[in-house]
Protein backbone atom coordinates (compact mmCIF):
# COMPACT_ATOMS: atom_id res chain seq x y z
CA UNK A 1 0.00 0.00 0.00
CA UNK A 2 1.65 3.51 -1.22
CA UNK A 3 1.58 5.85 1.46
CA UNK A 4 -0.95 8.15 -0.42
CA UNK A 5 -3.19 5.24 -0.10
CA UNK A 6 -2.70 4.67 3.41
CA UNK A 7 -3.22 8.52 4.00
CA UNK A 8 -6.51 8.23 2.39
CA UNK A 9 -7.86 5.41 4.33
CA UNK A 10 -6.66 6.93 7.63
CA UNK A 11 -8.54 10.01 6.43
CA UNK A 12 -12.04 7.99 5.68
CA UNK A 13 -11.66 6.46 9.03
CA UNK A 14 -11.35 9.79 11.16
CA UNK A 15 -14.01 11.12 9.02
CA UNK A 16 -15.97 7.71 9.87
CA UNK A 17 -15.30 7.95 13.44
CA UNK A 18 -16.34 11.67 13.50
CA UNK A 19 -19.88 10.79 12.33
CA UNK A 20 -20.11 7.81 14.99
CA UNK A 21 -19.47 10.30 17.46
CA UNK A 22 -21.93 13.32 16.64
CA UNK A 23 -25.11 13.50 18.63
CA UNK A 24 -28.18 11.85 17.73
CA UNK A 25 -29.62 15.50 16.42
CA UNK A 26 -26.47 16.38 14.00
CA UNK A 27 -26.81 15.65 10.59
CA UNK A 28 -24.62 17.85 9.35
CA UNK A 29 -20.24 17.26 9.38
CA UNK A 30 -17.78 20.07 9.31
CA UNK A 31 -16.76 21.29 5.43
CA UNK A 32 -13.37 20.43 3.77
CA UNK A 33 -11.68 23.08 5.10
CA UNK A 34 -12.38 22.37 8.94
CA UNK A 35 -11.46 18.81 8.22
CA UNK A 36 -8.57 19.26 6.44
CA UNK A 37 -7.35 21.53 9.46
CA UNK A 38 -9.04 19.29 12.37
CA UNK A 39 -7.65 16.16 10.82
CA UNK A 40 -3.99 18.18 9.65
CA UNK A 41 -3.69 16.52 6.54
CA UNK A 42 -4.39 17.62 2.64
CA UNK A 43 -7.31 18.99 1.53
CA UNK A 44 -6.70 16.77 -2.02
CA UNK A 45 -6.56 13.76 0.63
CA UNK A 46 -9.72 15.30 2.33
CA UNK A 47 -11.67 15.82 -0.90
CA UNK A 48 -10.78 11.78 -2.20
CA UNK A 49 -11.99 10.74 1.50
CA UNK A 50 -15.12 12.43 1.36
CA UNK A 51 -15.74 11.73 -2.60
CA UNK A 52 -15.81 7.67 -0.94
CA UNK A 53 -18.19 8.22 1.86
CA UNK A 54 -20.54 9.88 -0.67
CA UNK A 55 -19.96 6.84 -3.08
CA UNK A 56 -20.82 4.88 -0.08
CA UNK A 57 -24.22 6.28 0.63
CA UNK A 58 -22.62 7.67 4.20
CA UNK A 59 -22.79 11.04 3.64
CA UNK A 60 -24.19 13.99 0.40
CA UNK A 61 -23.17 16.95 -0.27
CA UNK A 62 -25.62 19.76 0.09
CA UNK A 63 -23.92 22.75 -1.32
CA UNK A 64 -21.03 23.74 1.29
CA UNK A 65 -22.52 21.25 3.82
CA UNK A 66 -22.41 17.88 3.83
CA UNK A 67 -25.35 15.88 5.23
CA UNK A 68 -24.60 12.52 6.94
CA UNK A 69 -26.95 9.92 5.53
CA UNK A 70 -26.65 6.96 8.01
CA UNK A 71 -24.20 5.60 10.35
CA UNK A 72 -20.85 4.00 9.86
CA UNK A 73 -20.70 0.22 10.08
CA UNK A 74 -17.73 -2.14 10.84
CA UNK A 75 -17.28 -2.88 7.62
CA UNK A 76 -16.97 0.60 6.39
CA UNK A 77 -13.74 1.30 8.02
CA UNK A 78 -10.22 0.37 6.75
CA UNK A 79 -7.93 -2.21 8.14
CA UNK A 80 -5.05 -0.01 8.30
CA UNK A 81 -3.73 -0.64 11.88
CA UNK A 82 -1.47 -3.89 10.79
CA UNK A 83 -0.94 -2.86 7.61
CA UNK A 84 2.05 -2.38 5.87
CA UNK A 85 1.26 1.40 5.17
CA UNK A 86 4.44 2.26 4.28
CA UNK A 87 7.86 1.08 5.75
CA UNK A 88 8.62 4.28 7.24
CA UNK A 89 5.75 3.92 9.38
CA UNK A 90 6.09 0.36 10.43
CA UNK A 91 9.73 0.79 11.61
CA UNK A 92 8.78 3.90 13.38
CA UNK A 93 6.16 1.54 15.32
CA UNK A 94 7.92 -1.47 15.97
CA UNK A 95 11.18 0.21 17.19
CA UNK A 96 9.47 2.10 19.57
CA UNK A 97 7.56 -0.49 20.65
CA UNK A 98 10.97 -2.14 21.45
CA UNK A 99 11.57 0.50 24.03
CA UNK A 100 8.33 0.62 25.28
CA UNK A 101 8.28 -3.28 26.51
CA UNK A 102 11.76 -3.16 27.79
CA UNK A 103 13.53 -5.41 24.99
CA UNK A 104 16.07 -2.12 24.01
CA UNK A 105 17.29 -0.55 27.24
CA UNK A 106 19.59 2.71 27.84
CA UNK A 107 23.36 2.06 26.96
CA UNK A 108 22.02 -1.34 24.78
CA UNK A 109 23.76 -1.63 20.94
CA UNK A 110 21.75 -3.19 18.37
CA UNK A 111 22.77 -3.22 14.57
CA UNK A 112 20.81 -2.23 11.00
CA UNK A 113 20.89 -5.34 10.00
CA UNK A 114 18.82 -6.86 13.32
CA UNK A 115 16.68 -4.26 13.26
CA UNK A 116 15.50 -4.65 9.26
CA UNK A 117 15.31 -8.25 9.67
CA UNK A 118 13.01 -8.56 13.31
CA UNK A 119 10.86 -5.48 11.73
CA UNK A 120 10.57 -7.00 8.19
CA UNK A 121 11.74 -3.51 6.72
CA UNK A 122 15.27 -2.91 4.37
CA UNK A 123 18.32 -2.37 5.80
CA UNK A 124 17.86 1.74 3.85
CA UNK A 125 14.55 2.15 5.24
CA UNK A 126 16.12 1.10 8.68
CA UNK A 127 19.15 3.26 8.52
CA UNK A 128 17.06 6.29 6.93
CA UNK A 129 14.54 6.16 9.89
CA UNK A 130 17.41 5.93 12.60
CA UNK A 131 19.31 8.34 11.17
CA UNK A 132 16.05 11.05 11.12
CA UNK A 133 15.34 9.76 15.24
CA UNK A 134 19.05 10.36 16.18
CA UNK A 135 18.46 14.52 15.52
CA UNK A 136 16.24 13.69 19.12
CA UNK A 137 20.03 13.05 20.87
CA UNK A 138 18.27 9.98 21.99
CA UNK A 139 20.52 7.36 20.08
CA UNK A 140 24.10 7.86 18.67
CA UNK A 141 25.50 6.03 15.68
CA UNK A 142 28.55 4.14 16.29
CA UNK A 143 31.02 1.94 14.33
CA UNK A 144 30.03 -0.78 11.74
CA UNK A 145 26.33 -0.07 11.28
CA UNK A 146 25.81 -0.17 14.97
CA UNK A 147 23.87 2.00 17.14
CA UNK A 148 23.32 2.60 20.79
CA UNK A 149 20.70 4.18 23.01
CA UNK A 150 21.64 7.22 24.99
CA UNK A 151 21.45 7.92 28.43
CA UNK A 152 20.09 11.28 28.58
CA UNK A 153 21.03 13.18 31.73
CA UNK A 154 19.35 15.88 34.12
CA UNK A 155 20.33 18.62 32.20
CA UNK A 156 18.27 17.22 29.13
CA UNK A 157 15.12 16.38 30.91
CA UNK A 158 15.21 19.82 32.33
CA UNK A 159 15.60 21.26 28.78
CA UNK A 160 12.95 19.00 27.45
CA UNK A 161 10.68 20.04 30.19
CA UNK A 162 11.14 23.76 29.99
CA UNK A 163 10.28 24.12 26.13
CA UNK A 164 7.73 21.66 26.37
CA UNK A 165 5.62 23.85 28.86
CA UNK A 166 6.58 26.99 26.36
CA UNK A 167 5.64 25.09 23.33
CA UNK A 168 1.82 23.69 25.22
CA UNK A 169 0.43 26.97 26.35
CA UNK A 170 1.05 28.66 23.71
CA UNK A 171 -0.84 25.72 21.41
CA UNK A 172 -3.21 25.93 24.65
CA UNK A 173 -4.20 29.67 24.19
CA UNK A 174 -4.70 29.01 20.62
CA UNK A 175 -7.09 26.25 21.13
CA UNK A 176 -9.35 27.85 23.12
CA UNK A 177 -9.59 30.05 20.26
CA UNK A 178 -11.24 27.64 17.92
CA UNK A 179 -15.16 28.27 17.53
CA UNK A 180 -17.55 26.00 19.43
CA UNK A 181 -18.49 24.59 16.48
CA UNK A 182 -14.74 22.93 15.68
CA UNK A 183 -14.66 19.39 15.22
CA UNK A 184 -12.14 19.55 18.16
CA UNK A 185 -14.36 19.83 20.50
CA UNK A 186 -15.90 16.56 19.60
CA UNK A 187 -12.95 14.83 19.46
CA UNK A 188 -12.41 16.51 23.05
CA UNK A 189 -15.61 15.42 24.35
CA UNK A 190 -14.61 11.82 23.31
CA UNK A 191 -11.60 11.45 25.02
CA UNK A 192 -13.23 13.04 28.21
CA UNK A 193 -15.89 9.72 28.42
CA UNK A 194 -12.92 8.01 27.69
CA UNK A 195 -11.10 9.14 30.50
CA UNK A 196 -13.85 8.76 32.74
CA UNK A 197 -14.33 5.19 31.75
CA UNK A 198 -10.69 4.18 32.14
CA UNK A 199 -10.35 6.27 35.40
CA UNK A 200 -13.56 4.23 37.34
CA UNK A 201 -11.17 1.28 36.68
CA UNK A 202 -7.65 2.14 37.19
CA UNK A 203 -6.49 -0.77 38.94
CA UNK A 204 -6.91 -2.95 35.67
CA UNK A 205 -6.66 -0.36 32.84
CA UNK A 206 -4.21 2.15 33.96
CA UNK A 207 -2.11 0.96 30.94
CA UNK A 208 -4.34 2.20 28.84
CA UNK A 209 -3.46 5.55 30.33
CA UNK A 210 0.13 6.69 28.05
CA UNK A 211 -1.89 6.64 24.52
CA UNK A 212 -4.44 8.58 25.96
CA UNK A 213 -2.34 10.74 27.75
CA UNK A 214 -0.59 10.89 23.90
CA UNK A 215 -3.61 11.90 22.17
CA UNK A 216 -4.55 14.80 24.57
CA UNK A 217 -1.21 16.24 24.21
CA UNK A 218 -1.08 15.63 20.35
CA UNK A 219 -4.29 17.70 20.22
CA UNK A 220 -3.51 20.51 22.36
CA UNK A 221 -0.09 20.81 20.13
CA UNK A 222 -1.51 20.42 17.09
CA UNK A 223 -3.89 23.49 17.31
CA UNK A 224 -0.93 25.28 16.58
CA UNK A 225 -0.61 24.56 13.54
CA UNK A 226 3.46 24.78 13.82
CA UNK A 227 6.01 22.04 11.56
CA UNK A 228 8.57 22.76 14.61
CA UNK A 229 5.80 21.71 17.54
CA UNK A 230 4.92 18.74 15.58
CA UNK A 231 8.90 17.52 15.65
CA UNK A 232 9.00 18.00 19.12
CA UNK A 233 5.88 16.63 19.98
CA UNK A 234 7.41 13.00 18.50
CA UNK A 235 10.47 14.09 21.59
CA UNK A 236 8.19 14.04 24.04
CA UNK A 237 6.04 11.39 23.29
CA UNK A 238 9.23 9.24 23.13
CA UNK A 239 10.76 10.21 26.45
CA UNK A 240 7.44 10.49 28.44
CA UNK A 241 4.83 8.76 26.80
CA UNK A 242 6.99 5.47 26.04
CA UNK A 243 8.62 5.81 29.13
CA UNK A 244 12.42 6.06 27.75
CA UNK A 245 14.41 4.71 30.83
CA UNK A 246 11.68 4.89 33.56
CA UNK A 247 11.39 3.23 36.46
CA UNK A 248 8.04 1.45 36.73
CA UNK A 249 7.37 1.74 40.45
CA UNK A 250 4.27 3.66 41.64
CA UNK A 251 3.06 3.58 37.89
CA UNK A 252 -0.31 3.06 38.87
CA UNK A 253 -0.29 6.08 41.60
CA UNK A 254 1.41 8.23 39.10
CA UNK A 255 -1.24 7.43 36.03
CA UNK A 256 -4.32 7.21 38.60
CA UNK A 257 -3.12 11.35 39.83
CA UNK A 258 -2.69 12.54 36.04
CA UNK A 259 -5.81 10.98 34.72
CA UNK A 260 -7.82 13.38 37.06
CA UNK A 261 -5.29 15.89 36.39
CA UNK A 262 -6.35 15.38 32.22
CA UNK A 263 -10.09 15.26 33.43
CA UNK A 264 -10.08 18.71 35.32
CA UNK A 265 -8.04 20.00 32.35
CA UNK A 266 -10.81 18.65 29.73
CA UNK A 267 -13.50 19.80 31.89
CA UNK A 268 -12.09 23.45 31.59
CA UNK A 269 -11.55 22.97 27.53
CA UNK A 270 -14.95 21.81 27.00
CA UNK A 271 -16.31 24.73 28.92
CA UNK A 272 -14.06 27.52 27.43
CA UNK A 273 -13.15 27.85 30.76
CA UNK A 274 -9.70 29.49 29.84
CA UNK A 275 -8.11 30.68 33.42
CA UNK A 276 -9.29 27.31 34.43
CA UNK A 277 -7.75 25.80 31.55
CA UNK A 278 -4.78 27.31 31.95
CA UNK A 279 -4.16 26.53 35.23
CA UNK A 280 -5.17 22.75 34.90
CA UNK A 281 -2.10 22.71 32.47
CA UNK A 282 -0.29 23.97 34.43
CA UNK A 283 -0.88 22.13 37.28
CA UNK A 284 -0.22 19.04 35.30
CA UNK A 285 2.73 19.71 33.39
CA UNK A 286 4.57 20.43 36.86
CA UNK A 287 3.66 16.89 37.93
CA UNK A 288 5.33 15.93 34.48
CA UNK A 289 8.03 17.36 35.42
CA UNK A 290 8.43 16.23 39.31
CA UNK A 291 7.52 12.52 38.05
CA UNK A 292 9.86 12.41 35.22
CA UNK A 293 13.19 13.74 37.22
CA UNK A 294 12.18 11.39 39.91
CA UNK A 295 11.65 8.35 37.54
CA UNK A 296 14.42 9.00 34.66
CA UNK A 297 17.54 7.88 36.29
CA UNK A 298 16.08 8.62 39.97
CA UNK A 299 16.72 12.19 39.55
CA UNK A 300 15.23 14.25 41.85
CA UNK A 301 13.37 17.21 41.51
Amino acid sequence: MSKKTYLIKKTINSILKLIDDLDDDQVIIPNDIELTKSLNISRTTVRVAVEHLCDADIIKRDGPHKVVLRQPTAQDYFDIENSNSTKDVQIEKYFLNLIHTGKILPGDRFSELSLAKSSGCTTITVREFLIKFSNNGLIEKIPRGRWKMVKFDEDFARELISFRQMVEMRALTELLKFPKEHIVWQELRRLLAKHEEIGADMENRYLEFPDMDRELHYIIQKSTKNRFTSQFFDIVSFVCHYHYQWDKTGELERFTVAVHEHIDLLNNLITHNTAGAIMSLEKHLDSAEETLLRCVHGLEN
